[in-house]
């Protein structure tokens, strides 16, 4: 049995800096529209730029489109990758779970499989309920999976299946509203849920220029002053949309406010459905009361010049982005009261203006009550703005997506093993917290570079420094420095520990000293062979002597014979 060999092991006091890059985060969108860009591509796009502080990003859209434009422009890396939808955990059904589990045998699978290894992101996203395969294929990777839930899936006998299949493939799940994610909460699954409600994007215009905005948007569309603009905004119009609630309210509204104006912006996804709802209109005699605009690229103009912004969703809504761009402009809001839409109105104090899901009449007396006193209109307004700033603002947002990270880096260690801010040491998990790593070699770790707000909430240990050192099978993993703060000396199969020398005469000294212990192990490894053969070669001559004297005394029998 040969012993262990010596081994030294200098450490620098202070750490050395090793080669540290963000991590990386792989987003699957499931649409990329060409025309317009909808309420969920718009929420993963503002997503992307806000955690890009954090992460490297890398978009997957099934074709090029409004969403990869804007992300390119952002300086966001893009891929397309066409990967069929599970449409049914949106409406759940028998056998959802096996369904999702088919989608290994698929050829998409397989190209999800290569893209997602080419790549290889620390963290994969994928976007809504619907968008499965992504969750499916990093699942079988081992990469972690964070599964986006912008929408309410609808209840039913199957609803628990769905549920706790999606529970199966995410790591952790983001919900963008209490509505959207109750149903996992319910399934127990809490303590891997953060609600992210989306914000609006900084670019908008700020007050000061509002006025301005809508004056040029008014002229373009003939209103004037003294008219009063009730809008309604969808990138896609189909019935559950609510654009058939909106013209009976508009049209009864016709009959006693002469003064106002309708504005419906989208393009018609269903046209059987909108072509019906713009007969009606044309039918009614107050046609030109009506401007109706397929597309609008500057949403900012047109909420500056809306005076009311209705949202007669006929679905739960898993938040409502057009609501919450309407409080923006400090315009006061009516919607029905279901879903992610309810709980935002509630949320500023706006809970007055929802009306019953599907009752235009009460929309016609939430519209009255804001055309008859103009003064509670504006205070509505300004109140939503002031509300949703305090809510739904970037910095808000900023805060509950540094706070989810971090709760990411305490609950799941192994996604970041090495991590370091920005002008600070390399730092691994250990006993206590966050310990110092001492010498990261850039050749044995692999350094994750994180903001220092992030890092600053992390548990430190009062533990000294540690050394990754690569020793077989335990390479690139951190060695403790077993309460010492001096670098240390592993001698013999014991691994007795002294302190280095700081002077060369007593690393001479030191070395003399190996040098004269494995002299000494060597003489005595020789006398001991020494002593085995000496008794060895005694007992074979004795063995000899004896068979000798046997041979003679049978030779000398056998003659007597």
């Amino acid at each position: 049995m040969h012993s262990a060999p010596y081994q030294l092991v200098c450490c620098i006091r202070g750490p050395c800096a090793a080669m540290a890059m963000k991590p990386k985060l792989m987003l699957f969108s499931h649409v990329c529209n060409t025309r317009s860009i909808t309420g969920a591509e718009k929420l993963l796009l503002h997503f992307m730029r806000e955690i890009g502080t954090i992460f490297e990003c890398v978009l997957v859209a099934p074709q090029e489109g409004k969403l990869t434009g804007f992300a390119r422009r952002f300086g966001i890396q893009v891929h397309i990758c066409n990967l069929p939808m599970l449409h049914g955990v949106y409406t759940p059904y028998q056998g959802i779970a096996q369904d999702a589990e088919h989608l290994r045998h698929t050829p998409a699978f397989q190209d999800a499989l290569w893209l997602i290894r080419s790549h290889e992101p620390d963290m994969v996203l994928t976007n809504t309920c619907v968008n499965v395969m992504p969750a499916v294929a990093a699942k079988s990777l081992g990469i972690p999976v964070i599964w986006k839930i912008t929408e309410i899936i609808q209840t039913n006998e199957h609803t628990p299946e769905a549920i706790q299949m999606i529970g199966r493939y995410a790591d952790w799940i983001i919900g963008i509203s209490e509505t959207a994610a109750l149903p996992f909460k319910q399934a127990g699954m809490s303590d891997r849920v953060t609600i992210i409600p989306p914000t609006w994007e900084p670019a908008l215009p700020a007050p000061d220029r509002w006025l301005h905005l809508r004056e040029r948007k008014r002229k373009e569309l003939r209103f004037k002053s003294s008219h009063t603009c009730i809008g309604y905004i969808s990138s896609f119009i189909y019935d559950a949309k609510g654009l058939k609630p909106f013209v009976d309210m508009a049209l009864k509204l016709c009959e006693t406010h002469s003064r106002c104006r309708f504005w419906i912006i989208g393009a018609p996804s269903d046209k059987k459905y909108y072509d019906e709802c713009v007969y009606q209109v044309k039918r009614s005699g107050y046609a030109r009361r009506f401007t109706f605009t397929t597309f609008e690229e500057n949403v900012s103009l047109a909420y500056s010049a809306m005076d009311i912004v209705v949202i007669p969703s006929m679905v739960k809504e898993g938040f409502g982005m057009t609501a919450l761009e309407g409080l923006y402009f400090a315009k006061p809001v009516i919607a029905f009261a279901q879903g992610g839409l309810s709980e935002l109105m509630e949320s500023v104090g706006s809970s007055a203006f929802l009306a019953p899901p599907g009752d235009s009449d009460a929309l016609v007396t939430l519209a009255t009550t804001l055309l008859n006193d103009s003064e509670l209109a504006s205070d509505t307004g300004w109140r939503n703005r002031t509300e949703a700033e305090k809510l739904y603002g970037i910095e808000t947002y900023r805060v509950k997506l540094h706070t989810m990270v971090t709760q990411w880096l305490l609950r799941f260690p192994g996604w970041f093993t090495y991590i370091q801010p920005p002008s600070g040491p390399v730092l691994a998990w250990g006993e206590g917290g966050l310990r110092t790593v001492m010498n990261p070699d850039p050749a044995l770790i692999r350094t994750l570079l994180l903001p220092e707000s992030i890092v600053q909430l992390l548990p430190r240990s009062s533990l000294p420094p540690i050394t990754v050192t690569q020793q077989g099978e335990g390479a690139g993993k951190p060695r403790e420095e077993d309460q010492r703060t001096e670098p240390e000396i592993l001698v013999g199969k014991r691994h007795r520990k002294k302190q280095v020398p700081t002077s060369r005469r007593k690393l001479k000294e030191l070395k003399r000293t190996i040098q004269t212990r494995k002299k000494s192990r060597s003489a005595r490894t020789r006398k001991v062979k020494r002593r085995h053969t000496s008794a060895s070669n005694l007992s074979t001559r004795r063995r000899s002597s004896r068979n000798r004297r046997r041979s003679r005394t049978a030779r000398k029998g056998s003659k007597s014979r």
